[in-house]
């Protein structure tokens, strides 16, 4: 199950085009429906595609892997259609239905998940546990969405690549250290970065996806209207999400090592130094991850792939050199600790950079919704050019009163 997970987590971003990120700022019901259409549609083939590598391992008699990839196909559909339909939600504003369909989902697959595992123990009946709880949730919360009619909607081919890409290289480089830890210092070393990981990143695991859906339901209204606030919104986000972090990553630093070898046993110890080395990049984690799909939000995917692209060589580059240079393991994970802790806060610049770009944007041009442009009977908004519409005199009459 924990494979079968792993494949779909990784397989997301390529299954939803990350229309998930573009949905909450879609400017009409029109824009949604086709994204949302157009994320199911390619869900639909990665996991017809993963249920294709299912057969053929089946057929071939591998059948632990064809369980793995059966499992993963399922889980794909959970989590790929919950987040596109959650994006709807986020565009609509319905906070609370949103809140309602994370609990529901989160308690029905709990459920599910261990009656499943306690009945039959098959990693498949798992998946289609989880699969149920969340179409349950969907079904409880579920939101109409009727499209207007109009031209049809242009989607970026290049952008949906770039924000693919972005979001795979994010996933992967989370990995680097765990993949690269075994060839250079043994199978026991990643074993010690694996449980730190989980135990320094379950903050991250637990809040990660409310954390996301928060931030972007606060910022999708400044990017569709925008009103010159989106970087005094984000700054306090930034301080709300770096108190929380701050908090969790002294936290860490401190308990962690004392902790590790109490709670796992001696032979564990090293576990609490490595959580106490990652508390930091977790910690600015919690802060960047939520705030980086604002890139994606703005049309501006290709920055962020190019931050992914440089974290994942200074990941890269940080393990493999202060390996072969050190042969030292905690201060490979030092190394690794820095890069990430300096790529993510290059992002959450780069975040911020933008907003400001953004709002002094709409400075120039006048906030949306705002009757510039009205002196000269020219520009405003479409409300504004209606009204003009009404009052201009038609043809041999006279201008009707407003």
């Amino acid at each position: 199950f924990q494979v079968g997970a792993a494949i779909s987590v990784v397989l997301q971003p390529a299954a939803t085009l990350c229309h998930e990120f573009r949905i909450p700022v879609a400017r009409s019901t029109g824009e949604v429906v086709a994204l949302r259409r157009a994320g199911l549609v390619t869900l639909a083939v990665v996991a017809g595609l993963v249920l294709g590598a299912a057969a053929v391992a089946g057929l071939l008699g591998s059948s632990a892997v064809a369980t793995v990839c059966l499992a993963a196909a399922i889980l794909l559909v959970a989590y790929a259609g919950t987040v596109l339909d959650n994006a709807v939600l986020i565009h609509r504003e319905r906070r609370s239905a949103l809140a309602a369909r994370n609990l529901l989902g989160g308690l029905l697959g709990a459920a599910l998940q261990v009656g499943g595992a306690l009945l039959t123990g098959s990693a498949v009946v798992i998946a289609l546990g989880v699969l149920v709880g969340r179409l349950l949730a969907i079904a409880l919360t579920w939101t109409p969405v009727h499209a207007e009619r109009q031209a049809g909607v242009s989607l970026s081919l290049r952008g949906s690549l770039l924000s693919v890409g972005s979001q795979s290289i994010w996933v992967l480089s989370m990995q680097t250290l765990t993949l690269l830890t075994t060839p250079f210092f043994g199978v026991v070393a990643a074993g010690y970065v694996g449980v730190a990981q989980r135990v320094a990143g379950a903050p991250t695991s637990l809040l990660g996806q409310a954390l996301g859906q928060v931030s972007q339901s606060l910022l999708a209204p400044h990017v569709r209207e925008p009103h010159g606030a989106l970087r005094r919104t984000m700054l306090r986000q930034v301080a709300v999400l770096g108190s929380l972090s701050s908090v969790l990553a002294v936290t860490l630093i401190v308990l962690a090592p004392r902790g590790a070898a109490w709670v796992l046993g001696e032979q564990y110890a090293t576990v609490g130094v490595v959580a106490a080395i990652l508390a930091v990049p977790f910690a600015l984690q919690i802060t960047a991850a939520p705030l980086a799909p604002f890139l994606i939000m703005v049309d501006r995917q290709a920055v962020l792939f190019r931050l992914q692209m440089v974290r994942a060589a200074v990941a890269l580059s940080a393990v493999v050199g202060t390996a072969l240079l050190s042969g030292d393991f905690l201060l490979t994970c030092l190394a690794y600790a820095v890069g990430e802790s300096v790529c993510y806060a290059a992002c959450l610049g780069a975040v911020l950079r933008e907003a400001g770009r953004q709002d002094a944007a709409c400075s120039r041009r006048g906030p949306r919704g705002t009757r510039r442009g009205l002196v000269d009977g020219v520009g405003g908004t479409a409300t504004d050019a209606a009204e003009r519409a009404a009052r201009r005199p038609p043809r041999g009459g006279r201008a009707r009163p407003p």
